[in-house]
């Protein structure tokens, strides 16, 4: 595994090869994943995949080449290439505009994860929780010890660098008659891991789950569990990213400060928030920005890269993923909770249904931003205050701007769930009016 320091040198060494203006980014993606399927673990796989990126520049002339060796010869070698390409380009739209020099925190890191999660103890705590199966079910899923690294170098000197471990559990426990229930937990410092609480509460929603009943199609009430909210809340943060805004495939084009959602939706991209994976700059080295995105309900701004921030005249928001002009995502969502809880919701329902999570889900239409999907792992229904019986899986199809203006309450709690870019947090939601138009018979 690359160091701190072997990054450092590395780039040093890559700006004084090339002739030209130039950026590096070193990746480092490391994985340590354990499978298991039918309640026995099935496969192990270790991945370090570590690769640099070099860019030069010249005017609006621009080059990349990557390579994963790192020693002095392959690094000239490089940069010779890239030279060599920058020279027979055309012009560009763009000039770079270099990453500021101003000093960005390190991520937070826990050591303790590699140290306690490592094969072996990746195999006990699947054991330890198989063994606890209820006769019947099985166990499926994964627990990956993941590594984010990234370095950012250029040749005025800027160097940014960060290197942290993530341990993501997600589990599916199966009733022998197909019945399912999931659940996850994810953690980037290890006093946070709770793999077995994720076991228990996918094997109780399996339990609750045996024997569904086909549901009639139509409007419910609804009330999502963080992992639902977040992959719809996925789709609307999405196309806040300056490329789509600017393509004009986004249903925010040209229409920022407008309302689209309720008055009780708050959604910021907030890198200084402990409880998200905290990167604080982006592939092109910028310091990533804290920054609203719905306030009220309303979209108040729009996420950037360097080169969609020069089309609209402003400063990049620190969220590219690329060199490439592909715009801003937000990598460390926070949405606001409430006052409620997901039991308060379920007691105050006179009818309604209860989700786990949501599958295949897409794009129906972006510029209304209209989204179908089915249900999955867990799906309930509710009469009278109480959870009635299970439901087999349904397919909604729904516009998110009537969904977020609809939501009649949130929980006080926000847990990490998966979206796009990895991780955020988010409350569980009571939704009225959400539409189903097909079913599981």
């Amino acid at each position: 595994m690359l160091s701190k320091n072997d990054c450092r040198e590395a780039i040093k060494k890559l700006m004084s090869y090339t002739e030209n203006y130039a950026v590096a980014v070193i990746a480092d993606n490391g994985t340590r994943l354990t499978r298991f399927a039918n309640s026995e673990i099935h496969q192990n796989v270790e991945i370090d995949d570590a690769v640099i990126k070099l860019t030069v520049y010249k005017g609006k002339k621009e080059a990349t080449c990557v390579t994963n060796a790192f020693d002095d010869e392959s690094l000239k070698a490089l940069a010779a290439q890239a030279d060599g390409i920058l020279d027979n380009m055309p012009d560009g739209e763009f000039e770079i505009i270099p990453a500021p020099g101003a000093d960005v925190p390190e991520s937070p890191s826990d050591p303790r994860l590699a140290q306690v999660y490592d094969i072996k103890g990746r195999a006990e705590a699947v054991k330890r929780n198989v063994d606890r199966i209820d006769k019947d079910f099985t166990v499926s899923g994964l627990l990956s010890l993941d590594r984010y690294m990234r370095a950012y170098g250029n040749k005025d000197g800027v160097f940014r660098h960060y290197d942290f471990d993530t341990l993501t559990c997600e589990v599916v426990a199966t009733h022998k008659d197909g019945a399912t229930g999931f659940a996850a937990s994810m953690a980037n410092k290890l006093e946070d891991c709770d793999i077995d609480r994720a076991f228990t509460k996918a094997l109780s929603k399996a339990k609750m789950a045996v024997n569904p009943v086909f549901a009639e199609l139509g409007a419910y009430t609804v009330i999502l569990e963080p992992e639902a909210v977040a992959d719809l809340m996925g789709y609307a943060l999405y196309d806040l990213n300056a490329e789509n805004i600017q393509d004009g495939t986004s249903y925010a084009a040209g229409k920022l400060g407008e309302k689209f959602f309720g008055d009780n939706i708050f959604v910021e991209d907030d890198v200084n928030n402990p409880g998200t994976y905290q990167r604080f700059f982006d592939v092109e080295g910028h310091p990533r920005k804290s920054i609203k995105l719905i306030d009220g309900g309303k979209v108040v701004n729009f996420l950037y890269c360097s080169k969609t921030a020069q089309r609209d005249g402003v400063q990049s928001t620190g969220h590219a993923i690329s060199s490439g002009g592909n715009g801003g995502y937000p990598f460390n969502i926070v949405m606001r909770g409430g006052d409620s809880s997901v039991e308060e919701m379920i007691a105050g329902t006179k009818k309604g249904l209860l989700i786990t999570r949501f599958n295949y889900t897409n794009t129906v239409n972006p510029k209304t931003l209209q989204i179908t999907g089915l249900t999955r792992d867990g799906t309930f229904m509710i009469k009278d205050g109480k959870i009635a019986y299970p439901v087999a899986n349904m397919r909604f199809t729904e516009f998110l701007t009537a969904a977020f203006s609809n939501v009649a309450a949130l929980s006080r709690e926000v847990v990490k769930a998966g979206t796009w870019g990895g991780v955020g947090l988010f409350p569980a939601v009571k939704i009225e009016n959400f539409h189903f138009t097909g079913g599981q018979k």
